[in-house]
């Protein structure tokens, strides 16, 4: 059970930060070409709609399976609750991903409020679940082979 809940975590990672640096290296750029300037905005709205689904269920399933994974790693709330615990390596590599999960979902909910008002903040804030999501991959890896 632990090998499939650490391999569809490992596919929701996958699909969620890959569809991001996809779309901010690839899909955007092209569409800020010259040709595609008179369709671009319509079709980053299409896209975007689109990436909505596929992201609030990769979203839904890292946090699912996020907390399966500790779970089924002996890590309940007992550990959780033991302030020992957040002093160790494991403790504190948990901390500071589980903080930037807290930020990723605060700015995508803040990224889904902007975008229909204003293009400019939405892209910063895209920007920044980004950033913060390759950091959370960062201490992923520090859970499972140290630092």
């Amino acid at each position: 059970m632990y090998a499939l809940s650490v391999w569809i975590h490992i596919v929701a990672a996958a699909a969620w930060v890959g569809s991001m640096i996809f779309f901010a290296a690839v899909a955007v750029p092209a569409l800020r070409s010259e040709a595609m300037r008179d369709v671009a905005p319509k079709l980053i709205q299409l896209l975007g709609k689109r990436y909505r689904v596929l992201g609030w269920i990769s979203l839904g399933l890292l946090v699912t399976t996020g907390v399966t994974n500790l779970v089924l790693r002996g890590i309940g709330w007992t550990t959780l609750s033991d302030g020992a615990f957040w002093s160790t390596t494991f403790g504190r590599a948990l901390m500071h991903k589980l903080g930037l999960v807290a930020i990723v979902l605060i700015a995508t909910i803040a990224h889904e409020m902007t975008a229909m008002k204003t293009r400019k903040a939405a892209s910063w804030l895209g920007r920044g679940v980004l950033v913060a999501s390759l950091a959370i991959l960062h201490y992923a890896t520090a859970l499972v082979r140290g630092f």
